[in-house]
């Protein structure tokens, strides 16, 4: 793809990803409603696929920084890069270390270890994160999430019993999130192949 192409290609997707995260808010996720289901990270994940890394990670920076000047909580867009740069982290080991092709053309076994590895990374790196950002940025979310739990339970949890939950809430979204996220691209990517030419997708 030409330098000129792939910058382009990027200004568009990016600022279509934009669009997407400030126009429609997200579903929220029930058990934190402050979580949401962001279908924009499709745009992330196709700019990847149809451009190669460089598009894909210059996708997901124009989309950090279009939603930075577009909000005052300032905490939520940094936790959305950090998200779609681990699922991107994800998707490079299982085509770099498990030999799994990044396009796999709808073989159902390698798209599944395809969503399997951006998804086990993805979790693991946003729960370290929001971990923290809970400790040292945000302690009003450990209070939301202390008292959740003790409604729940019905006794006063611990410390490590929080953070447990926690890492299950932060966990299960993001893994939910991450193939949300992938399985409309493999759909759009077959779409796209079929009515216009790609030099490689990935």
């Amino acid at each position: 793809m030409r330098y000129s192409l792939k910058i382009a290609l990027s200004s568009l997707l990016g600022a279509l990803a934009t669009v997407i995260s400030i126009s429609f808010h997200g579903i929220p996720y029930p058990i934190a409603p402050f979580l949401k289901i962001d279908f924009s990270e499709i745009i992330d994940l196709l700019a990847l696929y149809i451009g190669g890394w460089w598009v894909g990670i210059t996708v997901a920076t124009i989309h950090f920084l279009g939603l930075m000047v577009n909000t005052e909580y300032l905490i939520g867009p940094p936790m959305k890069y950090v998200a779609v740069l681990s699922m991107y982290a994800g998707i490079y080991i299982c085509t770099k270390v498990i030999r799994v092709p990044a396009n796999p053309r709808y073989n159902i076994k390698l798209y599944l270890a395809t969503i399997i590895s951006s998804s086990i990374v993805r979790a693991v790196i946003m729960i370290l994160v929001n971990i923290v950002v809970l400790l040292f940025i945000a302690p009003e979310f450990y209070v939301f999430f202390e008292k959740q739990l003790s409604a729940l339970t019905g006794v006063e949890p611990s410390v490590i019993d929080v953070f447990l939950y926690i890492g299950y809430i932060i966990g299960s979204y993001n893994v939910i999130q991450t193939i949300v996220a992938l399985i409309p691209v493999y759909i759009l990517l077959d779409i796209i192949r079929k009515h216009i030419h790609t030099e490689n997708l990935l």
